[in-house]
């Protein structure tokens, strides 16, 4: 008569043992599939928590700035109140951001220039160098057209500096050292965020679209676009 078994040692079939392991795995996988959906609804209820909050309000422009426009007209910047305004530092063989910066507004002015409560400024940094023919070839050359709401303004430097920094409550320029300059036009550091600003003159956010971490400028670039939007939308927020 053949041996038994040892009491202690279970054996299972093959077929068992596959429906053990198919089971552990479907279990497995539906529970993959539960985490990522909660991760998924948490995110969109998150996002909509986010988006119903009320943008900041960083500040009340109180001062003004008159300058000349590239097409020739003298401006003020206080006749854009009433309008969702878009304001930048601008210089024009800039070696560092500025590029990343024009970029964004031209994407706004192709998705806004037929609105007339849609506009955008770019300010000379250097006026002795950015002067109205200079700017009127610049804007050319990134398509932005005599027609659309987007000035290129130059004028007095030391009122430009003074309406960045106490207005704009932009970092103040600052001449660079030779010795760190990247070129020979390398000449000034300045602030390369963009600000937006609301139809009654108020600063509501700042935008790094240009960082050495490309995924805070991505999510700067899509936050820039939304609140844009947001504020088109919204005339009375």
């Amino acid at each position: 008569m053949p041996d038994s078994p040892p009491p202690n040692i279970r054996y299972t079939s093959a077929g068992a043992e596959h429906r053990v392991s198919t089971g552990s795995w479907v279990r497995m996988g539906l529970g993959i599939g539960m985490a990522i959906a909660g991760v998924l609804i948490l995110g969109h209820y998150a996002d909509q928590a986010f988006s119903q909050q009320p943008l900041p309000i960083v500040t009340q422009i109180q001062g003004d700035l008159e300058a000349t426009e590239r097409s020739g007209p003298t401006v003020k910047l206080s006749s854009l109140r009433g309008k969702v305004t878009v304001m930048a530092c601008l210089y024009t063989v800039c070696p560092h951001g500025c590029a990343a910066v024009v970029a964004q507004m031209q994407k706004l002015n192709n998705a806004y220039r037929t609105r007339p409560d849609f506009h955008l400024v770019s300010l000379a940094l250097a006026p002795e160098r950015d002067t109205t023919d200079f700017l009127k070839a610049y804007a050319e050359a990134v398509g932005a057209r005599p027609e659309d709401p987007w000035w290129f303004v130059t004028g007095e430097q030391q009122a430009i500096w003074d309406y960045m920094t106490y207005d704009l409550q932009l970092q103040a320029p600052a001449p660079i050292p030779e010795e760190k300059r990247l070129n020979p036009l390398d000449l000034y550091e300045h602030d390369l965020r963009l600000v937006l600003i609301d139809r009654q003159g108020r600063v509501r956010g700042y935008y790094s679209v240009f960082h050495p971490q490309p995924e805070i400028a991505t999510l700067m670039t899509e936050k820039l676009s939304r609140d844009v939007k947001r504020l088109l939308d919204n005339p009375a927020e």
